[in-house]
């Protein structure tokens, strides 16, 4: 997309937009614009999820989008994609960052759709939790077609920044619900071809999910969580294999859905470290690591 604006996605079908019963707003799903000077991330505070943007340090945070909206995505520099809630859920909307100007971008039949780098396909869930399938399709809905899970789960997915591969958390079904069976990162062509894990992480670990490009494309930020657990984000270079967790930890904070600055030097992802969600920046060694809302 051979453009100067900035589009952010917003996802609004994420368990990652579901926030916990507070008083207090918490923040999620950051998201960095392309030129690492605003932040999207979404606002909850009881059933109530709002989109706001913020520069990169927190300061002059501002309110975008109503209720409904959640988990921004970033692909032009002044509008948003926002999906739909519920019977609008596999809807996409352009809508600019001054909060006008919203318009119709694509429509499927299914949940959290997240537009090509391009714009001509759309990647969205559709069937059960349980054995979600990952589709594709033009933004009309037309020419959708499978390319993973629906007997497994497939989920949270992210198209790499020059549209050729798609990461997404796997999810291998078991009727045993004893079961440690934990969950994969994998990537596929947005054919269906070439489907791999890129991730091995074991059940004393945890489950390996919420993918999130570099700029580069050579490496996913993750987050390894498990019930009742501390978690994690870890980088995983897909040219040599090797991971490494950021930042590690044994208390009970949850450190989830990062994100890349354009530089690949800094990460923003969401954190309860101190004492509730909020949008956290770290440098890619772990280093550094601070929150910028709720301050």
């Amino acid at each position: 997309m051979k453009s100067c604006n900035l589009t952010v996605l917003i996802a609004l079908s994420s368990p990652l937009a579901l926030a916990g019963q507070s008083t207090l707003p918490e923040h999620h799903a950051p998201s960095v614009s392309p030129d690492g000077k605003l932040l999207a991330y979404t606002e909850s505070q009881g059933n109530t999820t709002t989109v706001w943007v913020a520069n990169s340090d927190g300061s002059n945070a501002r309110q975008l989008a109503s209720a409904g909206a959640g988990r921004p995505r970033w692909v032009t520099n002044d509008q948003l994609q926002v999906n739909g809630l519920d019977a609008d859920s596999g809807r996409v909307f352009l809508i600019g960052i001054d909060g006008i100007g919203r318009r119709a971008a694509a429509a499927v039949i299914g949940r959290a759709p997240l537009l090509s780098p391009r714009g001509n396909l759309v990647a969205y869930m559709s069937g059960p939790w349980t054995s979600t399938a990952l589709m594709i399709a033009k933004p009309d809905g037309s020419a959708a077609h499978k390319i993973a899970g629906g007997n497994a789960t497939a989920w949270n997915h992210a198209w790499r920044p020059d549209g050729k591969l798609i990461a997404y958390t796997y999810g291998e079904a078991t009727k045993d619900p004893s079961s440690r069976v934990p969950l994969q990162v994998h990537v596929v062509a947005p054919d269906g071809t070439g489907d791999r894990a890129v991730t091995q992480v074991t059940a004393d670990e945890g489950s390996a999910q919420t993918p999130a490009w570099s700029p580069d494309g050579k490496q996913l930020a993750i987050q390894v969580s498990a019930r009742g657990r501390p978690a994690h984000v870890w980088i995983v270079d897909l040219t040599d294999g090797q991971v490494r967790k950021l930042n590690a930890h044994t208390e009970p904070y949850l450190d989830e859905a990062p994100a890349w600055f354009p530089d690949g030097k800094q990460l923003a992802y969401q954190s309860n470290r101190s004492g509730r969600m909020e949008v956290w920046v770290m440098n890619v060694d772990g280093t550094n690591a601070h929150h910028i809302t709720g301050r």
